[in-house]
């Protein structure tokens, strides 16, 4: 599976589509409005055509969020040493509509946490 960022400078490939995706409601996901699919790092190469990506680490600094530094669409996040686990999560609204339609939702209440 491929997803790329809107100018393409991100090219992300994972070794598969993911079962589902998680769109969660905590105090960041919601303003990314993203849609998550969850990989191990080995799972999943990323390409940079020109730039290299900017991250942002907030609250517990368990999760490093990346964006194209060219058009700011946030791409992916990658957990940091801080977490007990080694994810990485692709923000599957870079998808086409059509993949993304069949891949069904799971809601996380992350603003409860």
């Amino acid at each position: 599976m491929n997803v790329n960022c809107h100018c393409g400078n991100v090219q992300i490939s994972a070794a598969s589509v993911p079962d589902e995706v998680a769109q969660c409601n905590c105090s960041i996901c919601r303003r990314y409005a993203a849609s998550w699919a969850y990989y191990t790092p080995q799972e999943v190469t990323v390409e940079f055509k020109q730039e290299k990506s900017v991250h942002y680490i907030w609250g517990d600094k368990e999760v490093e969020f990346h964006r194209c530094r060219l058009c700011g669409c946030i791409t992916h996040y990658v957990t940091t040493p801080e977490c007990d686990a080694d994810i990485f999560a692709i923000n599957m609204q870079m998808a086409e509509p059509e993949l993304l339609s069949t891949i069904p939702v799971r809601k996380i209440d992350g603003a409860s946490y």
